[in-house]
């Protein structure tokens, strides 16, 4: 996915956030912050209040593929959302009430899950699907919050009959990754894409041509850049980062959209194995 392929400014921030310089990274947290002032403000004003160089606003604009800042302003302006989403979950502080919790988290989930869905359909879920469809082995490699992701995965895949595996720990993905062929298929799951081990696993199943899906909300990311197909997601995380609450939901709808695209292509024979699956799982139930 080319980031000239999104067609939301905020966006494109978003997925570039992390890969940006620090200069870079004060011009995108003043705009995000100040949407509705940028689009009346000019190049040397928002240069002031970022405290960087008009040169380091005009770079920061031609990285998210934009010409220069004024048609970045132009296209910020046609993207920009309404009043009602412009509280973010980050805003959340000791003492909040469980009321106020709720109203954060689930506007942080609605924010993210619609965000997402943008990305979702910028994305070559077709040949993400295809690709699915056509390997013999399925890995899903992840790690920390991601592990719990691939863990989903490997459960939904099996229950249709595909053959499939979550890895989540260095030494498995290593040594896996090692014996894989053109014929399998690993999706990494990352929602920076600069997981050391990660990336490190993906080298090894390049070098044997393996080919990866990545699912990532970093475009410029070292395990976005070792991907044949990237399908991006969007998501605002809370003070408490390391929780990943956002970014798991993200990752599942992800999931779940290339699942639902190899089911339904194969409708027929993902009704069989279910009813089978099914019948098995009956007998664990009361």
């Amino acid at each position: 996915m080319a980031i000239d392929n999104l067609p939301d400014a905020q966006l494109r921030i978003g997925s570039l956030y992390d890969s940006l310089k620090p200069a870079e990274k004060k011009v995108a947290d003043f705009i995000l912050k100040n949407v509705p002032l940028v689009i009346r403000y000019s190049i040397t004003r928002v240069a002031e209040e970022a405290g960087v160089s008009e040169a380091t606003v005009v770079k920061f604009c031609k990285k998210l593929g934009y010409s220069g800042y004024q048609e970045f302003k132009i296209t910020l302006a046609q993207n920009r959302r309404g009043p009602e989403v412009e509280e973010i979950y980050d805003e959340i502080g000791q003492g909040d009430s469980a009321e106020t919790i709720i109203n954060k988290l689930f506007q942080l989930y609605e924010r993210s899950f619609a965000d997402t869905k943008k990305l979702f359909l910028e994305a070559d879920l077709e040949k993400c699907t295809a690709m699915l469809r056509k390997a013999s082995r399925i890995y899903f490699f992840g790690f920390g919050a991601s592990a719990v992701v691939a863990g989903d995965a490997e459960l939904k895949f099996n229950r249709i009959n595909y053959n499939t595996r979550a890895l989540v720990e260095s030494h498995s993905q290593h040594t896996t990754a090692a014996v894989l062929g053109p014929e399998d298929l690993v999706v990494a799951l990352s929602h920076s894409g600069r997981t050391t081990d990660l990336i490190s696993s993906l080298e090894i199943v390049r070098e044997n041509g393996v080919p990866v899906i990545a699912i990532t909300s970093n475009l410029n990311s070292p395990v976005a850049k070792n991907a044949d197909e990237v399908i991006l997601f969007a998501s605002r995380e809370t003070p408490f980062r390391g929780s990943a609450i956002a970014s798991r939901l993200a990752q599942m709808a992800a999931i779940d959209v290339l699942f639902l695209g190899v089911a339904t292509s194969e409708y027929e024979k993902t009704i069989s194995a279910l009813n089978r699956t099914r019948k098995v799982m009956s007998r664990t139930k009361i």
